[in-house]
């Protein structure tokens, strides 16, 4: 319930309103609790219906400021523009001028604003590991700054007023409540200042969409209507598409069910061995903002783009030139894996120092500040959990993707397909109806999807026990498993038999450019003695350089890590 004074404040802000020109008939001032003070409808007003107006001589622009502040010498300009402006004007009146036009809304202007800048150490705790937390070290820093430049430019007019604490509320209240000078015709023609403060508009709480127009004429604004307003519903502003972060960081609050939140994920893959050919491939096709900002129910559109560029083989990066429009939105099975297990790992990881913060950021002590601070952190763990659980529900997809393909060759990337293949992305029509893919069954047990997906479209070490010889052969030596699998494929075109063949064959065509320098002291190392020891299986004649470098090539270019979430493993 609002307090004596601050009706009595409200009381007069109205009358200061009234007496210099606003129209307020169709609405009034009180109370909104949780909100503050707000703006309520008297009476049903229709659609496209004008509910108030208020003069431009009641509009505190840069030309107002710059009258207050600068000296004679000055003439008329204290050197201040944008925000500092605004900021240094607001504590010159309410601290300095008891006398100021301006005091019945300086007076109505919150005392304190809920921003992490007025936050405790304690209450700061809850925003540890979020991204927010470095945003409000960045804003500190950047209020220091314009703090010293405000001191400077017009320390001597305001004097020991100008403290680092008044100009942080001075800044809070002028980012919260300003508008653009567009508003005012006039405004700011000689001093380019961008923002202006608009008594009684700035009054009006967010509603996230809801429709809000303006009427600017030479004389002042009229507020119209956007839809229906009933006699006693509060009457909302649109601050515009702002995320819980940008709400709580510049005005102090946060929104329930805030459609534009969103968790911000900087890609950082400056030491990618491969970094200047990746980022060549993302400047041809127009992706270059490393910071991605993902919201609970979608991910941004050039974000799996960029994924699948980052999770590019260098066999991927070899035949990139010849990349046409429309490619990267499904590059191929393998690399669709390898960019949303890339994403997974980053969200992952981010989730899992995020829950490992949860006990300290729950032990500040409840307060507005505080409640304010868990509502975005409590947002943060949702959008994460929300975009993990539908990248996990993609996984799965694709693996019913995969097991129902009867022809591998059409989930190759574009440069290993024969011409004949079709190629047949996920999620198309023609998939259920094209010969090469089968219906998907969605009801098959996590466990079983994830063996049938292993078995059917991966070679993995397991895959050796379907060519006893050779599984025994290999126990008896020592080589690193991409080493393992490039023999199996060798293996596994020449042996008819081998459960693996006809996979394999269909990729006898590809050239996979590898360094052969290389992989050919691997290949001196093994041959001929695998052969001596073992001549039934490791032919030195059929193991030749040229066959081992092509089926290096290969585990070079399909190689996946995929993790079994039914039971924790990860495959390789």
């Amino acid at each position: 319930m609002a307090s004596e004074e601050s009706t009595s404040k409200l009381d007069t802000f109205v009358k200061w309103l009234l007496d210099n020109g606003a129209d307020l008939s169709r609405i009034e001032l009180r109370d909104a609790g949780a909100d503050g003070n707000g703006v309520y409808a008297r009476e049903d007003i229709p659609e496209d219906t004008r509910y108030a107006y208020i003069p431009h001589t009641l509009a505190i622009t840069g030309k107002v400021c710059h009258a207050a502040l600068s000296t004679a010498s000055q003439a008329g300009d204290c050197g201040l523009r944008g925000r500092p402006l605004l900021a240094a004007f607001l504590v010159h009146q309410r601290f300095v001028c008891a006398d100021s036009f301006w005091k019945p809304y300086i007076d109505i202007l919150p005392a304190q604003y809920h921003t992490p800048l007025e936050f405790s150490d304690a209450e700061l705790q809850i925003l540890v590991e979020t991204p927010a937390e470095h945003s409000v070290e960045d804003r500190r820093q950047k209020y220091a700054d314009e703090h010293r430049s405000a001191v400077t430019a017009v320390g001597g007019k305001i004097g020991g007023a100008l403290t680092f604490a008044n100009y942080v509320w001075a800044a809070s209240a002028v980012c919260s409540r300003s508008f653009s000078k567009d508003l005012v015709k006039g405004s700011d023609e000689l001093t380019e200042s961008s923002e202006v403060l608009l008594p009684l508009l700035d009054m009006m709480n967010h509603l996230p969409r809801r429709r809000v127009s303006w009427i600017c004429d030479d004389s002042g604004i009229e507020f119209v209507t956007g839809q229906l307003l009933r006699r006693g519903e509060q009457v909302y502003n649109n601050y515009g598409p702002k995320s819980n972060e940008e709400l709580m960081l510049g005005y102090g609050f946060c929104v329930p069910d805030n459609p534009f939140s969103h968790f911000h994920l900087r890609l950082n893959y400056a030491r990618d061995p491969r970094y200047e050919d990746k980022q060549a491939v993302l400047e041809r096709f127009g992706i270059a903002e490393r910071d991605q900002y993902i919201r609970r129910d979608e991910l941004p559109r050039d974000l799996l783009p960029m994924l699948r560029v980052l999770a590019m083989s260098d066999v991927d990066l070899h035949y990139a030139a010849q990349l046409e429009e429309g490619m990267l939105e499904f590059f191929g099975l393998c690399n669709e894996l390898r960019a949303r297990h890339l994403l997974l790992f980053l969200l992952e990881k981010k989730l899992a120092v995020f829950d490992a913060a949860e006990e300290g950021a729950l032990a500040a002590a409840d307060s507005e500040n505080a409640r304010v601070a868990r509502a975005y952190r409590s947002e943060i763990g949702l959008i994460l959990r929300a975009t993990i659980e539908r990248l996990v529900a993609d996984e799965q997809r694709l693996m019913r993707y995969a097991c129902g393909l009867t022809d591998a060759q059409t989930s190759l990337p574009w440069y290993a397909r024969p011409p004949s293949a079709e190629f047949i992305p996920p999620n198309t029509a023609s998939q259920a109806e094209s010969p090469a893919a089968k219906r998907p069954r969605t009801d098959i047990p996590l466990a079983e999807l994830e063996q049938n997906f292993v078995s059917h479209a991966l070679l993995t070490t397991d895959s050796f026990a379907c060519d006893e010889e050779f599984a025994d052969a290999l126990e008896q030596i020592d080589v690193e498993e991409d080493v393992a699998l490039a023999l199996f494929i060798v293996r596994a075109l020449l042996c008819e038999q081998s459960a693996c063949h006809a996979r394999v064959k269909r990729l006898e065509h590809l050239a996979c450019p590898m360094d052969d320098y290389e992989l050919e002291d691997v290949h001196a190392s093994l041959f001929p003695l695998l052969s001596e020891h073992f001549p039934e299986v490791f032919s030195e004649e059929e193991y030749s350089l040229e066959r081992f470098v092509w089926a290096a090539g290969l585990v070079e270019a399909f190689k996946v890590e995929f993790q079994l979430r039914s039971s924790g493993e990860s495959v390789e």
